[in-house]
Order: C-alpha cells, then structure tokens, then sequence
C-alpha cells in the first residue's frame, strides 16, 4: 500500500493521514503567501493593530481614477462582472503640505468557488489620481462614512457602554502607516 492509498476504500491509515495533513498545510501556506502579503497581529498599548497589502506596487494604478468625480461624492457607485461585485464610494480630499489626496472606499464580494470572500479597503490617490497607499479592514462597516477637515470618520460599537459612537482619525501631516477605524483597532 502506498502513502495515500485508501484503506477499506473510505478511510486513510491514521500514519498516512497526518501526511496528508501536514502535506495540505505545507501548500496551503505556500499558495497563500505568494498571493497576500502576511497578517500580523500585534498587541501593544492595549491597541489591536492588523497590518495588510494586496498590492504594494501602486506607480501605474488609476484604475480608481474614473470615480474621483465631484458629482459623485459620498454616491454609491456599483460595479459587477462576472465573478466580482464592488460598491465604491468617494469621499472627498485632504490636504497635506499643499499636496490633495481622493479618499476612496471600496467593498468588494469575489466569488471563490462557492461562497463569496469580501475585501474593504480604503484607497489613497495622489493628485494625478494613482493609488499610494490602501488600508484593507475587517469588516464593511469598518469603513470611514465621511471626510471633514481632513478627518475620517467612523462609525463603532463601544463595548463598555454597548452603544454606536463616532471615531475621529486626523490626518494632518502625512498618509499614517496604519488606519485607526476605532480607539481599539488599527490596520
């Protein structure tokens, strides 16, 4: 009997079967990793910080461009294909050292076989509309809802008092490494 063959036609030798396992985690991880950069968990100052890139090479990448339109601030605007759907907001601009920045958000559903994976990411254009940089967060509702003086804002659930507030995070004199969507949580 080889390493994988089947032992009474449903069932793999318990010695084999580790093998396998070990053999599936192996390539599980190879494949995830050649395709996102890692996500690292780090506690620190009673502050959860969640780090994440898709995509780290932004020097060509407008494809956000054709949605930084006054007209459409704080709209809605859908994009479905065949196994993809995306709502993308635009939220506005800020200002840092005399140089305007678009704030995009983006909520993306991508069919992966038989159930949907969802990504919400906020992206940042330079003035000539390319991405520089993009914050990947848990969750949609994690997602900043406006723009004012160069303040994002989010909604979320304090857990002390169980009720929705309001987060606060001010840019002021360049794009942060992490977003900070609460008091708690950054990524």
């Amino acid at each position: 009997m080889t390493e994988f063959e089947l032992n009474n036609c449903d069932k793999l030798q318990p010695k084999n079967y580790m093998k396998l396992r070990i053999v599936q985690g192996l390539l599980f991880l190879i494949i995830s990793t050649s395709c996102y950069s890692t996500t690292t968990t780090i506690l620190e100052k009673n502050i959860t910080t969640k780090t994440s890139t898709l995509n780290t090479s932004y020097s060509d990448s407008t494809e956000y461009a054709k949605y930084v339109v006054p007209k459409f601030r704080t709209k809605k605007q859908h994009i479905k294909e065949e196994n993809l759907e995306e709502t993308i907001i635009y939220l506005g601009d800020i200002q840092i050292d005399g140089k305007i920045f678009y704030v995009l958000t983006s909520f993306k559903r991508i069919q992966a076989a038989l159930v949907k994976h969802g990504h919400s990411i906020i992206y940042i254009l330079d003035s000539k509309k390319r991405i520089v940089k993009e914050y990947e967060l848990g969750l949609p509702e994690e997602l900043p809802f406006k723009i004012e003086n160069n303040s994002l804002y989010f909604y979320y659930k304090d857990l002390k008092t169980n009720k929705l507030k309001t987060f606060l995070n001010r840019i002021e004199k360049k794009l942060p490494e992490l977003m900070c969507v609460n008091p708690d949580d950054c990524y």
